[in-house]
């Protein structure tokens, strides 16, 4: 007899059964663990409205369902916004090319996945790469366009891209909004196993225990809190959570890399 049995506690396998009839029958977004325990509602500011939130036991990361979709005039701030941001993120993109060139000298080329209105990428050609972007916001192209004379692809990811060489790999604050982060994971990881690019991701860490005090804030009214967006940042990722969804895709070096934004150098 198992000691759940002893002392009339449920038997492990009902408990994941139970926790993922919480999460709609659904598994971790990050690491597939069955263990997701239900924590609280998180109000959304946009829809005026409340999301359940769960809690990976596993991967230790936070998640919520995705029940917003952006509308119209949504799409058009949002691209908007990185014009507001354009002079922060371009320092922040040389830096980040400043650290990447010390890493890897031999860099030529850069795809990036999610890449807003393009500031990065038009850092990366005043530096003499080769560019290429993509994101799926239909507002972002004619900015790119008209600001940095950038052609954008309007898909998270595309097979014709993918037969093309790049030296390197960005995405940054794009898994944090996917329904199937582990999707765009593999493709990455196929990618980079196939012609030999590294990768840089980052995406917003601050979900670890010193930072938990958040989720006692009944209105999230700050966008430090982790949960300001619930809205469309819908999964938290634990820095223990990225590290295993890397290691599921093979991931030969995984080094924490913060210069600009912060995340991981990724070798597949």
């Amino acid at each position: 007899m198992s000691q759940a049995s002893i002392v009339g506690l449920p038997s492990t396998q009902s408990i994941a059964v139970s926790l993922q009839h919480q999460f709609s029958g659904k598994p971790c977004r990050i690491c597939e663990s069955p263990f997701i325990a239900y924590v609280r509602h998180i109000p959304m500011r946009r829809m005026r409205l409340s999301n359940p939130l769960y809690y990976c036991m596993e991967c230790e990361s936070f998640l919520l369902p995705q029940v917003y979709m952006e509308p119209v005039d949504q799409l058009q701030r949002d691209a908007a916004w990185h014009i507001s941001v354009e002079e922060r993120n371009t320092a922040w993109a040389d830096r980040f090319f400043d650290a990447a060139f010390q890493k890897n000298p031999r860099i030529q080329s850069v795809l990036e996945i999610g890449c807003g209105t393009g500031t990065l990428l038009a850092v990366g050609a005043k530096r003499g790469l080769r560019v290429h972007g993509h994101d799926t916001n239909p507002y972002a192209p004619a900015i790119a366009l008209e600001r940095h004379g950038l052609v954008l692809d309007t898909t998270l990811w595309s097979n014709e891209t993918a037969k093309e060489q790049f030296d390197l790999v960005v995405c940054i604050s794009t898994f944090e909004h996917l329904t199937t982060p582990r999707a765009l994971m593999a493709e990455i990881a196929n990618y980079g196993r196939r012609t030999g690019a590294e990768a840089f991701i980052s995406v917003p860490f601050g979900t670890e225990r010193d930072a938990w005090t958040h989720l006692l804030e009944a209105v999230p009214t700050a966008p430090t809190n982790p949960l300001y967006l619930s809205d469309v940042h819908i999964n938290h990722f634990s820095h223990k959570g990225f590290q295993k969804m890397a290691a599921d895709y093979r991931a030969i070096e995984m080094e924490p890399f913060t210069h600009g934004w912060a995340g991981y150098w990724l070798r597949f």
